[in-house]
């Protein structure tokens, strides 16, 4: 019977918790998702994609920003994972769709060029 209760008061304290425990992810991962759209430069990689192409929206992929360390400074482990995971993913997916915007505005351009070329070549030769 004695364990029965403590049993019940150990579960009771678990939900008690554990609804706090995901707030506090769910708000360090918000505030990684704000930070990382206000932080990251995506005119820079919008013109990598621009210029680059395909290659420029590889190296947007693949490569993974660090959060600013400033804002981790004492904040508590679980925190930081959080955080830093979220921030991560985050700025990955707005550098990674700039960049690809940049490479699909280019190859618009390209097309719109080479029909352009085409049409006056066209109609220049037929008579």
């Amino acid at each position: 019977m004695k364990a029965l209760r403590i049993l019940m008061l150990v579960v009771a304290l678990g939900m008690a918790v554990l609804p706090a425990v995901l707030y506090a992810q769910e708000e360090a991962c918000v505030e990684a998702r704000m930070d990382a759209q206000r932080e990251v430069n995506t005119g820079m990689w919008f013109a990598i994609g621009f210029f680059l192409g395909v290659v420029g929206w590889l190296i947007a992929y693949v490569m993974e920003p660090s959060p600013p360390a400033a804002k981790l400074i004492g904040a508590d482990p679980e925190y930081v994972a959080v955080y830093t995971q979220c921030y991560k993913a985050e700025a990955k997916r707005l550098q990674a769709d700039a960049a690809l915007k940049g490479c699909i505005v280019y190859n618009l351009l390209v097309c719109a060029c080479y029909a352009c070329y085409l049409g006056l070549l066209s109609s220049s030769t037929s008579y």
